[in-house]
């Protein structure tokens, strides 16, 4: 998955959004599947649990390189909802690219394996092009580490490449 993460990165595409099952084993030292990543979006529950595993993704994000990372608060039901995130992402560090609220009409479109008409969710659908907004201004403002980081993924890659060898060998 990280090579053609990478390949798709790298030579094919000007933006490419991976959507990821929960988890931080993508984050792992070794070459994580997001490696190659300049932004790391973390979608939070309204719950202090999941900010926490926020806080520490950001953390592992920050070891591999990733230059930017934003918590994404998840299905707010209520006002009190986004004042949570708000707080506690701001208590844990965890910077927020927005929130987005919940809605019924996304629940049944994803339990009907159907897609959104263009009138169904107007709060969602703002919420994800402000977050959506939020991603594209850190990438216009080369948040990507320039140089430096070039020179780390081409290093990494090389380090890749000569455990391959060693492990073809064994």
């Amino acid at each position: 998955m990280r090579s053609l993460l990478g390949a798709a990165i790298e030579e094919e595409a000007d933006l490419t959004l991976v959507d990821m099952e929960a988890g931080l084993e993508h984050l792992s030292r070794s070459g994580g599947t997001l490696a190659y990543a300049d932004v790391l979006l973390m979608v939070m529950e309204p719950s202090r649990k999941s900010i926490l595993t926020a806080q520490r993704t950001l953390h592992l994000a920050d070891e591999l390189g990733i230059p930017k990372s934003y918590g994404v608060g998840n299905k707010a039901r209520l006002p009190e909802d986004a004042e949570f995130f708000q707080t506690v992402a701001a208590e844990y560090g965890v910077p927020l690219a927005g929130i987005v609220p919940h809605d019924p009409a996304v629940v049944e479109a994803d339990r009907s394996n159907h897609v959104l008409s263009p009138e169904q969710a107007p709060a969602v659908r703002k919420a994800v092009a402000e977050i959506a907004a939020v991603v594209d201004a850190t990438v216009a403002a080369g948040n990507g580490g320039g140089a430096e980081r070039e020179a780390l993924l081409r290093e990494r890659e090389r380090v890749d490449e000569r455990l391959a060898q060693l492990q073809r060998a064994d």
